[in-house]
């Protein structure tokens, strides 16, 4: 979670403990002084039940005060001029539980530990809250916002926002997160919608609540203001020196007036797995969330909506509960959607149909104009919509080159130094690939796989591109994260085809695949999430099998963790080499520093030597 997230969470959780003393006060659960602090007005709370029964436990201490002390944590019914309802049963004190007053009472320790108790115990965790602050924080950091920015055009009098987050249901949301609760600063906010003709009295009674009054623009409504009615709607705002709010959602934009004036325009992206991660960790903690990496990144994220996530998450489930509603419900929204869709060209077709000779000979004649005119581009627009797999080609370093760096000699497995094993197999492919050029020898006569595993930071990736080098072909970098950041699983499939097709289109080359242990091992279908894993792993079998009917590319599988890969993946005709790179012993160390100082290592040694360092 970043910086900007963590803080709004902070504050967020501040106010809603803040308003939680408050409400026991005027209920009597707890009691409030005052004191004249270098000027400033402090209060201090007390609690007004004895709190020796408290075991500084925390979890059980909230639990303890909400048992018994729950129904002066309800807020009380009001009339209609907003005062407590006399009528309402009062809270009623247990006997036991009153505060005594004795000489030797508790500390201003214990004292500030029960009302902290009492403030968390209160807390409610709104889901759709939460996550509309963290779609903020998000939007905020996409826009390029800061936020004493935002917060300067808060103080302002008539300051006008426009704030557009693709999420369904994050029009409503905003708005009751200003309304609702005292996040937003500079407040109580009370809005009034745009469609409703304003007058002087009705602008007077909102004022007269102590609120301060904000005009909120439609959007998404049906009933959106005319352009005439909107501009003086704003005009009537601005002359009051109201703020003014414009909030859009997925697929529809914020009006021209509004755009064109803002002072802050805000814009975010939908619901990620990033974003539910940094959900799920503000409900169940950073803990609780990391052993389940695996499972969040195969929700189908932009599918779901915020009440899903309300519907989902709720306290009290356990994450693993929440994961798989999670997951249930991108599933059923993603089949809506396509059911919706096939309803639509279903439509589509039938009116096809109704039409008569005539209607439907124009229709084909224009089909026909239209494609002699995009015959020779549907190719590239067939690939271009194509998803992207993320991998990297890297071309070897001419061989009269240098490597970065200044009289730095380029990167060859010849020079290697420390890998042994993995060294020789890459000269041998080297040798081999040279007959093989000539046609003398078989592709399928070559050993073009290898897993090359090792702890981290052995040098796998260095390995790749030397190899890069030293055999003059191209390299194609990807990983198995990479192909996971697909949103759901036939994108992560397509992933994993398109590298292997980018590579074939790139032969001779040489696939490198990094974490391949991420692709996991197959589990019984009685597995949860089965189905997922079991997929991706049979998918990288198939597309092993065909690069060896595919001559020209040659795959390197690296890993920290071999024991964690499908021992399919490591069967005859795939990954079948299992090279291991220990980590460098002192003659490796010394051939790893002559590579990377070159000239500079005579000058270092003699330097250590006259400094009295013995070689």
């Amino acid at each position: 979670m970043d910086r900007l997230s963590f803080f709004l969470l902070r504050r967020l959780r501040h106010v809603q403990r803040r308003e939680v003393r408050r409400l026991a006060v005027r209920n009597g659960l707890l009691m409030m002084t005052t004191a004249i602090v270098e000027g400033h007005v402090i209060a201090r709370y007390l609690p007004a039940f004895d709190p020796s029964h408290l075991t500084e436990e925390v979890e059980r201490d909230r639990q303890w005060v909400r048992d018994r002390l729950a129904a002066f944590l309800i807020d009380t019914p009001r009339d209609a001029t907003g005062r407590p309802d006399l009528l309402s049963a009062a809270p009623v004190w247990p006997a036991q539980l009153r505060r005594r007053s004795a000489e030797n009472g508790p500390d201003d320790g214990a004292l500030a530990y029960a009302v902290r108790v009492v403030a968390e115990a209160g807390e409610v965790i709104g889901i759709k809250t939460t996550a509309t602050v963290l779609l903020l924080a998000a939007a905020m950091e996409e826009s390029g916002v800061e936020l004493r920015d935002l917060i300067a055009f808060l103080r302002q009098p008539a300051g006008v926002f426009s704030v557009q987050v693709s999420v369904e249901g994050f029009e409503r949301a905003l708005p009751h997160l200003v309304e609702d609760t005292p996040f937003v600063p500079f407040g109580p906010y009370v809005g009034m919608a745009a469609d409703f003709t304003f007058v002087d009295e009705l602008w007077s009674y909102v004022e007269g609540q102590a609120k301060r009054v904000f005009l909120q623009i439609p959007v998404s409504q049906t009933y959106r203001p005319s352009r005439s009615a909107m501009r003086a709607q704003l005009l009537w705002a601005l002359g009051h020196g109201s703020p003014v709010l414009a909030v859009a959602e997925a697929d529809h934009g914020v009006p021209d007036q509004v755009d064109l004036t803002s002072d802050v325009r805000l814009t975010g992206g939908g619901i990620s797995v990033t974003f539910l991660a940094d959900l799920l960790e503000a409900v169940y903690g950073a803990e609780a969330v990391s052993p389940h990496d695996r499972l969040i990144a195969v929700i189908d994220a932009g599918a779901l909506t915020l009440d899903d996530l309300a519907i989902a998450i709720r306290p009290g489930r356990s994450i693993l509960s929440s994961i798989e509603a999670l997951v249930g419900l991108a599933v059923h929204n993603r089949e809506e959607r396509h059911n919706e869709k096939d309803k639509g060209e279903a439509a589509s077709s039938r009116r096809l149909i109704t039409q008569s000779p005539s209607e439907r000979a124009m229709q084909s004649s224009q089909d026909r104009s239209g494609k002699g005119d995009s015959a020779a581009s549907s190719a590239g627009n067939r690939r271009s919509k194509a998803q992207p797999t993320g991998a990297e080609v890297i071309n070897p370093v001419p061989a009269d080159g240098e490597s970065p760096g200044e009289g730095r000699p380029p990167l060859l497995v010849e020079t290697l130094s420390g890998y042994g094993a993995a060294k020789d197999w890459a000269l041998g492919v080297k040798a081999d690939l040279v007959d093989y050029l000539s046609g003398d020898l078989a592709w399928s006569d070559m050993s073009t796989k290898l897993l090359l595993s090792g702890p981290p930071g052995t040098g796998k990736t260095t390995f790749a591109r030397a190899m890069c080098n030293s055999l003059r072909l191209p390299l194609v970098v990807t990983s198995v994260s990479t192909w996971l950041q697909g949103e759901y699983l036939h994108a992560v499939l397509d992933r994993m085809s398109n590298t292997f097709a980018e590579a074939r289109a790139q032969a001779p080359c040489i696939l490198f695949i990094d974490e391949i242990d991420g692709i996991g091992k197959r589990v019984s279908a009685s597995r949860q999430y089965a189905d997922y894993w079991n997929s991706c792993v049979n998918k990288l079998l198939e597309l092993l099998d065909g690069a060896v009917k595919s001559e020209g590319v040659i795959v390197v599988g690296a890993t920290n963790r071999p024991n964690e890969i499908d021992e399919a993946i490591r069967r005859s005709g795939r990954l079948e080499t299992h090279i291991e790179i220990p980590r460098p012993d002192i003659g490796a160390l010394a051939g790893i520093l002559a590579h990377h100082l070159g000239a500079d290592l005579d000058l270092v040694a003699k330097s250590d030597t006259q400094a009295g360092v013995q070689p």
